[in-house]
Order: C-alpha cells, then structure tokens, then sequence
C-alpha cells in the first residue's frame, strides 16, 4: 500500500486527537496566532523572504533569488491524502491533441550569458477552479533578456505540497551555479496543484469541471509567465516530481505541440486517483493514463529519472516499465538511477543532469 493510502488514515485520526486538544491549547495561549507555512497549501498562499507577488491578471515585480536559501530537503512529497470526494461523472473535457507533430526547430544559436544571479517572481492567477481561488505560480528568470527562444521549463510539484516546495532545495540558487557556470539559461515556472476543491488533483481536470489544473497550465500559465514572447516547443519542456512526473508525461502526451522535452522524475504512469478527479469515468481513466499513450511522445525527448531507494509500492519500477514501453514504441528515453530515496533530496541532487539534458535539446 502506497505512502499517499496509510498517512489517509492517519491524517483522520490527527483531526480527531487535534479537536480533543484544543480547548487545552486555547486556554494555555488565548493570544496565539498561526504562523503560514508550506506544509498546509493553498492555490492562493504565497509566501518567500526572496520573492514579490503580482496581482492576479496584472504585472509583477521581480525580487532578487538569495543564494543563501536554505538547501535542507523539504518533507516528501507523496506521503499523504485527501479524502476522496464523490461526484456524478458527465463526459469528461477533452484534453487530448488530434496531431503528434514534431517540435518546431530553430536555427542553433550561442546560449545567452547570464549576468549574475536570477531573478525570482510569484504570479497570482485565477485559477479556473469551480471556489474562485487564485492559483499561484513560482517563477525563476535567468539574469538575461527574454526572449521567444529563450527556454521555459514548466515544473510539477508532487502530493501533498505547493510551489514554495522549491524553495527546500533553493532551486534558484542551484539554477544560478548551472547558469553562471556556463550551460544555456532558461526561465523554470513551478504552478500550485493544490485544490481546496479536490485535494489530489494529479495534474488533471476533473470530469465534474469543478477543478481544471490542467487548463490552468495551458491556458493561462503559460501566457501568463511567457508574455509577448511566446515560445515554440523546441523552447519548452514539462518536468516533475512524483505525482509531478505523473502529471509532466500526461500533459507532454495531450499536447505535444507545447513541450518538446519531458523530465519526469520519481512518477508513476498510472491512474492514482484519491480525490475522484475522474469519478471513475473509464474515458477520464483512459485520457490520466499516460502508459497506455507513449505513442503521443513520439517526437518529445524523454528523460526518466528513479531513485535508487525507491520504496513507495505506488512508484517502485515505474519508471523502469515506462521507459520500456517507451523502447517497444520506437523510442529511446535517457534513464537515469539516482542516488537516494523518495525525496526533495534526491531532486536536488539531480538538477545538473536535468539542466544538461535539456541544454542538448533545445532548438
């Protein structure tokens, strides 16, 4: 049984011991007040000591990323669930794209030299979700000017967890030493997940309508971070972690005419489906179930990246059996086992071998 099933119960019976608690807490601090951490996320929570947020449907103010982040692995990020909600399930939004065409290419040019340290920015957008809430949007831009052919990476967080998870690793700082260090510059946006609606959206839109994570990616992320200077997908790559490399080879297969690159790291290509996203819908199933379509990633290059330790039964040779799927359908993924568990950690330790994969494919 997967570590997102057992910590279920779990979180229920916390609920339980905190209300048994509380008149004691309450009486012991009148006064107190929470502090906002990352451990409970929201679509519409954003909180950074190096970073400014930007109003929903407005402009953004840039604040400087600190390299002195702390780079302390942030808590595992497919531990626990919600409890799944039940919905009536109508057809589900088509979320498939008819083509497989090739990325578009480009005439080779030298990669931009950074002038120093990045810069790190959180959009506030609307999210599209049946609540209203906004959904936020962590974004990191190398110290060049923008343009239609400088890269986007668009990165999934896993479950439970939020944009800010980033922060753990100090993503902006490792990005700064590959940059500085001279591998080719791009700008990496890392969208909130999290629904109050459905707690484990899995990077989908629900077959209710109530909760649309996927079309808030395409639809208003993607505009939103990359401006007038829209890219082609021989600049743009989905990548992920976990439920995150779930959610990165769905949308690299739907849509293949964005991302001509997909990182999925520690995922599972299967249907996992804690909150009822697809109410059992056999057509959502099949559209969320990214190994029954790696003919889609035909002309996408692929990166799979599984940690040595990998413990979780949910992902455990995940990644192995992709990437032969991926071998029977013609293709040929880079693979990569890496040192360490299930982890942010892990992650970390990866961002270099993520970095130069993709500078060896952008157009």
């Amino acid at each position: 049984m997967s570590r997102k099933r057992i910590l279920q119960g779990v979180a229920t019976a916390g609920v339980l011991s905190f209300l048994a608690g509380f008149a004691l807490l309450a009486a012991d601090a009148p006064n107190a007040t929470a502090d906002r951490t990352a451990a409970s996320p929201s679509p519409s929570s954003s909180s950074s000591p190096s970073t400014t947020t930007g109003a929903a449907g407005g402009s953004t103010t840039s604040g400087t990323a600190a390299a002195a982040t702390t780079t302390t692995a942030a808590a595992d990020t497919t531990t626990t669930a919600a409890p799944p909600s039940t919905t009536t399930a109508p057809a589900p939004t088509t979320t498939g794209t008819a083509a497989v065409p090739p990325p578009t290419t480009t005439t080779t040019r030298p990669a931009p030299t950074v002038a120093g340290p990045g810069t790190v920015q959180l959009l506030e957008l609307p999210s599209g979700d049946a609540d209203g809430k906004t959904r936020e949007v962590w974004v990191y831009r190398p110290a060049v000017a923008d343009s239609a052919t400088l890269p986007v990476v668009y990165f999934l967080h896993g479950y439970p967890g939020g944009d800010l998870d980033v922060n753990g690793i100090n993503l902006a700082g490792r990005l700064d030493q590959q940059f500085l260090a001279g591998a080719a510059p791009f700008v990496v946006a890392v969208p909130n997940g999290w629904s109050d609606v459905k707690n484990d959206t899995e990077w989908a839109d629900s077959v209710d309508g109530q909760v649309r994570v996927e079309t808030f990616i395409v639809s208003t992320a993607i505009p939103a971070v990359e401006g007038a200077n829209r890219r082609d997908a021989a600049h743009r790559a989905i990548a992920g972690f976990s439920m995150g490399g779930y959610g990165s080879a769905n949308l690299a297969e739907h849509h293949p005419d964005l991302f001509g690159q997909l990182v999925s790291i520690a995922g599972y290509y299967h249907i996992d489906d804690l909150s009822g996203m697809g109410a059992g819908s056999p057509a959502w199933e099949d559209a969320y179930s990214p190994d029954r379509h790696v003919g889609a990633l035909a002309h996408t290059r692929t990166l799979l990246i599984v940690a040595a330790a990998e413990s979780d039964p949910l992902i455990e040779g995940e990644g192995a059996r992709f990437a032969a799927l991926q071998r029977s359908a013609g293709q040929a993924p880079a693979f990569i086992v890496a040192p360490g568990n299930h982890s942010w950690a892990m992650v970390a330790g990866q961002v270099p071998a993520m970095v130069g994969f993709l500078d060896r494919g952008w157009g």
